[in-house]
């Protein structure tokens, strides 16, 4: 039995999971403990069993829309989850312990680690960057800096750290063994005659699938409409009056990964799953940056290395000013060589042995 834990901030991280569960034998049972919504789970593993359990080990960042964090509130939300925490460290010890759990994982909540330890169980972090690597940057109080003492400690207790490309430099600092892994990445299937026959799309319009993030963003829609070879595609319906290139698709009818892997852009900020689904679809990715997250440096570093990246500015992105980057999207070359993206099987090779 493996006991997975996954972040609930944004989806990144709850796709890199499904992305290594899939790659699990289907005879090892598995259980999920996580706020990331369990209907993106059962749309990622079809036909799998497993026990989905909604529960919160971490905050990740608070924001007030899809770029913007709140650090303060941050650090206090996440002191009031680490004390409730550690006063149910026994109850976390007997579940694990009474479920038969042979390893833990957690993508990227600290805390699962101390309770594996605790419990006897070995476990595996997985990823490109740690809390502790982010919060750094919030410290303020000798509070603060307390918090994440105790934090690094948790991560410290990790049997092993499974660690991604497009990582920061620091992610390795508090682990006490890790090794690199490939990309963990979602693959695609193009569908794009389909997508442009339901929707009514000429074949020699192109395309552009836009990601808002879960907090959504602002932009002048109307400015989109003088971008006539474009059309853009969204995921969600929004109640702002849209220009006839703009498209609603329903995600319920296409996988989101096989419409990513079917336009000639993608446009989102620049976030790791997003990122990664375009290396492994080869798709250029026109992104706004992402001030006040870590990892941001290291996402931009890695697009640089793999050819696809097109930066554009608060300003241009908010105003709809997007021909230029859409140019320059047409125009790059990914080198679809620079990133393995087997990194899935890896590791859950890793997870079987610990689970034998």
């Amino acid at each position: 039995m493996l006991c997975y834990y996954v972040t609930g901030h944004g989806f990144g991280h709850a796709i890199r999971t499904t992305q290594v569960l899939k790659a699990l034998p289907p005879d090892l049972p598995f259980i999920l403990k996580t706020m990331a919504p369990e209907r993106l789970f059962r749309e990622e593993l079809p036909g799998r069993q497993f026990e989905y359990i909604s529960a919160e080990y971490d905050c990740g960042c608070i924001q007030s829309d899809s770029v913007t964090v709140l650090r303060r509130e941050t650090l206090i939300r996440y002191d009031e989850i680490a004390q409730a925490n550690l006063k149910r460290l026994p109850d976390e010890i007997a579940f694990l312990q009474g479920r038969g759990v042979r390893c833990v994982a957690s993508d990227v909540p600290s805390f699962p680690l101390r309770a594996a330890h605790a419990s006897g169980i070995p476990s595996v972090a997985v990823a490109n960057f740690t809390w502790h690597d982010i919060y750094s940057e919030y410290v303020q109080t000798a509070g603060d800096a307390d918090l994440l003492t105790q934090m690094a400690g948790e991560y410290g207790m990790a049997t092993l750290a499974c660690l991604t490309p497009l990582a920061v430099s620091t992610v390795g600092d508090v682990f006490s063994a890790s090794e690199r892994v490939p990309l963990v990445a979602r693959r695609g299937h193009p569908i794009r005659s389909s997508v442009t026959a339901s929707l009514g799309i000429l074949p020699s319009k192109k395309l552009a699938l836009l990601y808002l993030g879960n907090w959504g963003l602002s932009i002048d829609w109307a400015a989109l409409g003088h971008l006539r070879d474009w059309v853009f595609l969204v995921d969600r319906p929004l109640t702002q009056p849209l220009p006839t290139n703009v498209c609603v698709f329903d995600p319920t009818l296409w996988r989101y990964a096989d419409v990513a892997a079917s336009v000639d852009a993608v446009i989102s900020k620049a976030g790791y799953g997003t990122l990664t689904e375009c290396i492994a679809n080869s798709v250029p990715l026109i992104y706004l940056p992402r001030h006040g997250f870590a990892e941001h440096d290291a996402l931009v570093m890695g697009m640089n290395k793999w050819g696809g990246g097109i930066e554009i500015c608060e300003a241009d992105f908010f105003a709809g000013n997007w021909g230029y980057a859409l140019t320059a999207a047409l125009e790059a070359r990914p080198d679809p060589l620079v990133y393995p993206t087997n990194g899935a099987e890896v590791v859950a090779n890793r997870l079987r042995d610990f689970c034998l």
